[in-house]
């Protein structure tokens, strides 16, 4: 599934970003991931960045980012709705970036966040994904 109908072949060209980084920096790809998912670059990288940095890397999709007001956990997947990053949402909601169904809380926190905020396109991506 490809929510913002990318093309696949640009994604080697962040792959290889990516393992420059990595490899001749030794930069750790849970910061790059956080990099991204508070970027507010285009959509497209944004969107490749966050699925070489799950697929290649190990950075979880589901991974826990910070504590609300509460304590309670926010997941990559909220953040990028907060933060309004159509790219990360789009990726982590193909990478599997939520526990349950999309009838369940998580799925249901970040449409929450998406329309409090009156984000169409973050709006667009979750309604796409849910059908």
């Amino acid at each position: 599934m490809n929510l913002l109908n990318l093309n696949p072949d640009n994604r080697e060209s962040f792959s290889k970003i990516v393992q420059t980084l990595v490899q001749k920096h030794h930069t750790d790809a849970k910061e790059m991931f956080m990099h991204a998912l508070e970027s507010e670059a285009d959509s497209e990288m944004n969107y490749w960045m966050t699925m070489v940095l799950v697929q290649e890397y190990g950075v979880s999709a589901q991974m826990e980012v910070g504590k609300d007001a509460a304590g309670e956990s926010v997941k990559a997947l909220q953040a990028a709705c907060l933060l309004q990053n159509v790219g990360v949402v789009a990726a982590l909601l193909e990478l599997g970036g939520f526990k349950g169904s999309v009838t369940d809380k998580e799925y249901q926190l970040a449409a929450r966040i998406a329309s409090q905020h009156e984000d169409q396109a973050v709006l667009g991506v979750l309604m796409k994904y849910a059908q």
